[in-house]
């Protein structure tokens, strides 16, 4: 199967224009999010690119870095849609009633989205290198198979560590994942990848089988 060429440099510039601006507060024109159309019935979706809000806090939450860099190089390399926070508002991990959200819903009706991958990061101290969450299977919808598909994917590029529901499970929360499997009927499931695998600067081998196994999952699904 033809794989994609990683291309840090690129990885870089992306987050550099999209992402970093203001601080990690995203490009402050439009829409708080972006979506990229896609020709492949998947969603990656990145609502973590930017610092988000959550109420009560004097201060937005910290980003988690290159996960938005990861929803549009998929994209690129694959054909699926993506979708990820662009400025500072609501955190759509944590709210339901947040623009993200309403745009989703607008978006997997129109398109006839078959799955959501939703792509979050982890702390290097984390002992997996990625934790599939699937509110315990339930947000699979029936097709464990898609599972199954994307453990083997990761997995054939030589990522161990990839748990199942064991820290992360999306099902504590108003999620995405959660949200998208119970509000919209959408096969979900989230990642929550650790910092060492998808930082292209510090560890482009790491970031580039991330990808590459990625991109093999997608791939098959269109």
């Amino acid at each position: 199967m033809e794989q994609p060429a990683i291309d840090v440099a690129a990885a870089l510039k992306t987050e550099e224009l999209f992402f970093k601006p203001n601080g990690y507060r995203g490009l402050d024109a439009g829409a708080s999010y972006t979506i990229l159309s896609g020709s492949i019935p998947v969603l990656v979706s990145a609502p973590h690119a930017v610092k988000h809000i959550r109420k009560g806090n004097t201060e937005p939450k910290e980003e988690d870095e290159y996960t938005g860099t990861i929803a549009r190089l998929l994209q690129e390399s694959t054909g699926c849609w993506a979708m990820h926070a662009a400025s500072v508002d609501l955190d759509p991990n944590f709210y339901d009633d947040c623009p993200y959200k309403h745009a989703l819903r607008e978006l997997v009706k129109k398109e006839r989205i078959r799955l959501i991958i939703d792509i979050h990061g982890a702390a290097e101290w984390r002992a997996f290198n990625i934790d599939l969450g699937t509110c315990r299977g339930d947000s699979l919808l029936e097709h464990s198979e898609y599972l199954d598909d994307l453990i083997t994917a990761l997995r054939g590029e030589g990522i161990q560590s990839v748990f199942v529901d064991s820290v992360f499970t999306a099902g504590a929360q108003s999620t995405v994942t959660r949200f998208a499997s119970r509000e919209l009927g959408i096969p979900a499931v989230q990642l929550e990848i650790n910092r060492r695998l998808r930082d292209p600067e510090r560890n482009p081998v790491y970031f580039g089988v991330l990808m590459q196994g990625l991109h093999s999952f997608i791939r098959d699904l269109g």
